[in-house]
This record gives structure tokens, C-alpha cells and sequence, in this order.
């Protein structure tokens, strides 16, 4: 049986952690930025949960920032999927072009704050693909 979730796992390439990340979203330079919260993430995307709906749908581009204790990074994305509950909008996004700094910074942020997830990945030999 086809499922949307069950594609979305085989489509993914990296490990996803899940770790919150604090995040500002928009869905283009001069839009007005919302709060968000990624539930998880990987080198190549995130599952956001947006406070409030923002106007984000498959294939649109989206523009994050990353709210580090020590800087913001600044990426961006591509929407994936959507799924809207009456609260609140989640949506899959792809990175786009990442720096690799941007990824370093986004490793260590999960190794200094979240080292059990690291450990439940490598000792546990988990495999949430993302």
C-alpha cells in the first residue's frame, strides 16, 4: 500500500535527529517572519511546525533562520509537503544549497546540546533517514 509518509522515508538520504531548533520562516524576502519549530533534522531538510499558517505550499520556497545560541544562520529551502492541523502548519522542507559552515554549525549545535540523540543513532544503529 502507497503511502505519502512511506515514500517521503525512502526518498531520504540523511540521518535525522530530532532535536528542536528555535527558527524564524518566511515565505519570501519581504514577508513578514513567523516563529516556528523544527521537530526534526538532517543535513538535507527539516519537519518545521509554523505557529501560525504561513502561506507555504509544495514547491514554494521557504526562507529560515536559525535561532543558535551563539549566531543565526540564514537558509533556504524548498517546501516539500504541507499538512495543516487547526492550530498550526507543518511542513518538509529541502535545504537549498546549504553552506557547509551553516552545516558544521548545525552538528555541533546537536553535539553540544543533544548528545543522546547522537548516541541513539550511532549505539543503537537507529536509521531515521532524512
Amino acid at each position: 500500500m502507497y503511502s505519502e509518509e512511506n515514500h517521503i522515508q525512502e526518498r531520504r538520504q540523511f540521518v535525522r535527529f530530532r532535536v528542536p531548533f528555535y527558527l524564524k520562516c518566511s515565505s519570501s524576502k519581504d514577508a513578514e517572519e513567523i516563529s516556528a519549530m523544527a521537530k526534526d533534522v538532517s543535513m538535507g531538510g527539516l519537519k518545521v511546525v509554523l505557529d501560525r499558517a504561513l502561506d507555504v505550499v509544495p514547491e514554494n520556497a521557504i526562507l529560515l533562520s536559525f535561532l543558535l545560541p551563539s549566531r543565526t544562520l540564514r537558509v533556504s529551502g524548498k517546501v516539500v509537503w504541507t499538512k495543516s492541523y487547526e492550530d498550526r502548519k507543518e511542513a518538509g522542507v529541502c535545504f537549498i544549497n546549504i553552506p557547509d559552515d551553516h552545516k558544521e554549525d548545525i552538528y555541533n549545535y546537536i553535539f553540544k546540546y543533544y548528545r543522546e540523540e547522537l548516541t541513539r543513532h550511532w549505539w543503537n544503529n537507529k536509521s531515521d533517514h532524512g
